[in-house]
């Protein structure tokens, strides 16, 4: 089984082979590709990599990227399927402190034994997905290609339907990440390095414009935590509904608020309740349009009493 690995990697930006094909992929194969975590970069700190301290962002590794990938037999217009057989993870990845205001900040979480670890002592379940799944595209502004998607279902044991748009399609993964709650609230979810299994074959294609998913497969629990949030848009609503499962997790954890929402922005799934705002006005004015969503949190969240240690 062939694997495409991150090494060795790149000399610098100015690198001749940066961008070309990285192999062929024969339709019926299956292969490993190794994606690249976050922003490239070595996990080098002073002292311990304890969960929660601030990544030093340093020069990249000039890694070599999961694409793209020339699927051997394609042309434009043909749909392929391209199972996802496995996902691992490595044994650091980053987050970024939340909001529900933006915040820049990048922090480690360690990976040990399919638990991600985050200060003071909680622990939670991997549940990878891979945020990148694209085609070359004649308009990559468009979702119609794949892309930047970070669909949560996107996982292993689910397939991804895509049509080609160019030759060969040119296959390209990226931003796996070892747990990401479903709206990527934080923008980052856990970005990891990983080493994605999947096969590549043809599909029979769908009635459809974009990528369809196929999800065959349901990894975490279903015992949650939902709170409730109502706006007049998507954003005021998740805003509430946020702060709320802060106070939730401090209260039932025992834990700050500090803590608790490094938790909520990074793993936290938000879902649309009522959803159609403007569109149920018919065109009419109304000062009352509000849209309603609701943050989970899974039950598997626990903790240790325990520090990480590396």
């Amino acid at each position: 089984m062939q694997r495409f690995t991150r090494t060795p990697c790149y000399t610098g930006a100015e690198d001749p082979e940066r961008g070309e094909i990285r192999g062929p992929l024969k339709l019926g194969e299956t292969v490993v590709i190794e994606t690249v975590g976050g922003h490239d970069q070595h996990y080098e700190l002073k002292g311990e990599l304890k969960p929660g301290m601030v990544m030093e962002v340093k020069e990249p590794r000039w890694s070599r990227p999961g694409g793209p990938f020339l699927i051997e037999g394609i042309e434009p217009g043909d749909w392929v399927a391209i199972e996802i057989i496995d996902v691992e993870v490595g044994p650091y990845g980053f987050y970024r402190n939340g909001g529900p205001h933006w915040g820049s900040v990048r922090l480690i979480a360690p990976v040990r034994d399919g638990l991600v670890h985050f200060p003071p002592d909680f622990v939670v379940p991997q549940r990878p997905m891979i945020g990148v799944v694209a085609f070359e595209s004649v308009d990559p502004h468009q979702i119609d290609h794949g892309g930047n998607m970070d669909f949560n279902s996107v996982q292993h044991g689910s397939t991804v339907h895509l049509r080609a748009q160019k030759p060969g399609g040119l296959l390209t993964l990226a931003d796996v990440h070892a747990r990401m709650g479903d709206g990527e609230l934080t923008g980052t979810g856990v970005e990891i390095d990983s080493a994605v299994t999947l096969k590549v074959d043809r599909s029979p294609g769908f009635p459809c414009s974009g990528p369809v998913v196929e999800k065959t497969k349901v990894v975490e629990s279903g015992e949650e935590f939902l709170t409730s949030g109502q706006g007049a848009n998507w954003e005021e609503a998740v805003k509430i509904a946020w702060s709320e499962m802060v106070g939730l997790i401090a209260d039932h954890y025992d834990t700050t608020a500090e803590h608790a929402n490094l938790i909520v922005g990074t793993i936290a799934d938000a879902r649309p309740g009522y959803a159609a705002g403007l569109m149920n006005l018919r065109g009419s004015v109304l000062d009352s349009v509000y849209v309603t969503c609701q943050l989970a949190v899974t039950k598997e969240l626990r903790r240790t009493g325990q520090p990480f240690r590396p």
